[in-house]
């Protein structure tokens, strides 16, 4: 074997780091002109895309980062060296704005320069501004801006990667021409990069998708305190505050996962303490520089919820101690096998949120002598719509079960009795708007003892009228979600399912001052317990009666 073969074949067999350090050249911050050197975050990049191109033959990748993490520099490395060592393979790389096109088209030129002759293979003639081609190989190189809905239709290529995707006007009318320019064949690769840029749209989508674990596209997330060069010296007399002691207990025990988990050091801290005073703005650090998924969109739309408080609740949910069911025709409830458990479908975080529809975690057994207070929010029980929710809460506040998941109102109101019935005959308080009407009527024919009941005066004939069940409305919506973001504000919410506070994170105020789900998401959970609050606010001291039937029935029937 010839000398200049062994040459090849080395470098392409080589670890892609040593390929990097060895062919690329990129410019730095700096000006200087060096050797490409993977850093953590490429270094993270290439493992989670090598991960699946393994497992799945392809790679659909969904990558969040923030500022100046090298993700385009990783991307634009890992395509070129694709294209050049195969045959017949094309990149086509798509940016937000011209000014970053012609970015990405000096940063391959710069690598097709600066890579040893024994390596590249010769560009065609027609390579220009808008990439290269290589006739040799039959391979190019081509990039693009997303100017208008049309852009991108007609080209074909195994290897895409969207630049900045937050960021580009009719995304979705642009990435559904991408998706079907890009075969669905082993090799291929899709990657989407940007940073956030606010809540809603397509990007954000993909992102919240991959995270549900919805579609072939897995989320890739960079945080920023892997950049080395993220750090400045510390001024004399240096004092981590409380909010920093807090954040590194934060990032120490990573709500997104272990892989997260950093200890920060002072100089860290000091560079992000800079960085805040320069945008002066904590929210935006928050957005710019993230430190976990959920961090990077939250802080760019109105959350209701105190962020802080959030992520400290979400950092103390639990696993369930039990998974069960309704048995319906024994009315009874029945826990799932270790290994219907197992089986469950999960992400890095738990259980998945569909994965646990119908099914009730239980977070602690009903205590002898220990009262209990529920509430509901009640769906019309479409498999497509909005589920049901109830949360049942001890005399602590502390969330003891939890069930949401598409049921007709008739069979969630047996459910409810079943519940309330096993937790002590639990102080229950469904919402009675719209379909809860139904489930107040089937609570009542099975003459559930202890429901909640309204007394509203009618100053005009001053006269009281009860009525059964909790109405959520204009006025006492606000007051059951102030109290609510008190909780979590306070850090003691008593929160443990984070299902229930994952939907706290999407939950925000609109341009008319409403407080609502985003939108393609749900509310739910976040209703239910903020009534369940409300209802142990209202629970009795003493555990009343309140049979509507005068001789008492088999509620088993």
């Amino acid at each position: 074997m010839s000398c200049r073969l062994t040459k090849i074949l080395e470098i392409r067999t080589a670890p892609f780091s040593a390929f990097a350090k060895v062919c690329l050249r990129i410019r730095t911050k700096e000006g200087a002109v060096k050797p490409l050197i993977i850093n953590k975050a490429q270094q993270h990049i290439h493992a989670e895309c090598q991960d699946q191109l393994r497992r799945i033959g392809k790679v659909r990748k969904v990558l969040l980062k923030g500022r100046q993490q090298g993700g385009s520099t990783y991307v634009g490395a890992r395509y070129y060296k694709k294209v050049t060592e195969g045959k017949g393979l094309a990149a086509f790389i798509l940016s937000h704005e011209s000014k970053t096109t012609g970015k990405l088209y000096e940063m391959v030129q710069r690598y097709h320069e600066f890579c040893p002759d024994y390596v590249k293979p010769a560009k065609g003639q027609d390579s220009g501004k808008g990439g290269m081609s290589f006739p040799e190989i039959v391979g190019s190189y081509e990039l693009g801006t997303a100017r208008n809905a049309e852009t991108g239709r007609g080209f074909t290529a195994q290897l895409f990667h969207g630049s900045e995707v937050a960021f580009w006007p009719f995304a979705s009318e642009i990435l559904a021409g991408v998706m079907q320019a890009v075969p669905n064949a082993d090799g291929s690769e899709i990657i989407l990069e940007s940073t956030a840029n606010g809540v809603g749209g397509s990007f954000y989508d993909y992102v919240m998708d991959a995270v549900k674990g919805e579609g072939q596209f897995e989320v890739i997330f960079v945080p920023w305190y892997w950049q080395d060069e993220y750090r400045e010296r510390l001024p004399e007399g240096f004092v981590r505050t409380e909010a920093e002691e807090l954040l590194c207990k934060q990032i120490k025990h990573h709500i997104n996962g272990e892989k997260y988990a950093f200890e920060l050091d002072d100089e860290q801290l000091y560079w992000r303490r800079l960085k805040i005073n320069e945008l002066k703005s904590l929210d935006k650090f928050k957005q710019e520089y993230p430190c976990n998924i959920e961090e990077a969109f939250l802080f760019s739309g109105r959350p209701v919820f105190d962020t802080d408080g959030m992520m400290t609740c979400l950092s103390q949910c639990i696993d369930p101690i039990k998974w069960m069911r309704v048995n319906w025709a024994k009315n009874a409830l029945e826990p799932l096998t270790k290994a219907e458990v197992d089986a469950l479908e999960r992400d890095d975080k738990g259980v998945k949120f569909k994965a646990a529809s119908g099914l009730i975690q239980v977070f602690a057994e009903p205590v002898k002598s220990q009262q209990y207070a529920v509430g509901a929010d009640v769906a019309e029980g479409l498999e497509q719509g909005d589920f049901s929710s109830f949360d049942v809460l001890d005399q602590l506040g502390v969330q003891c079960c939890h069930y949401h998941g598409h049921l007709d109102a008739d069979l969630f109101g047996r459910l409810l009795n079943i519940i309330g019935r096993h937790y002590n005959e639990a102080f229950l308080g469904p919402e009675r708007n719209n379909h809860g009407h139904a489930v107040l009527l089937r609570l009542k024919d099975l003459d559930y003892p202890n429901l909640y009941i309204q007394e509203d005066l009618d100053k005009r004939i001053e006269d009281r009228t009860k009525k059964v069940g909790w109405l959520t409305t204009v006025a006492s919506k606000p007051f059951i979600i102030d109290n609510l973001a008190a909780l979590i504000r306070d850090e003691s919410s008593g929160i443990l399912c984070r299902h229930s506070i994952e939907q706290c994170f999407t939950y925000v105020i609109d341009e008319k001052g409403r407080t609502n789900a985003r939108e393609g998401c749900f509310d739910d959970n976040v209703m239910s317990y903020a009534i369940s609050q409300e209802m142990l606010r209202r629970m009795p001291r003493v555990k009343p009666r309140t049979h509507t039937k005068s001789v008492k029935k088999n509620w088993r029937l």
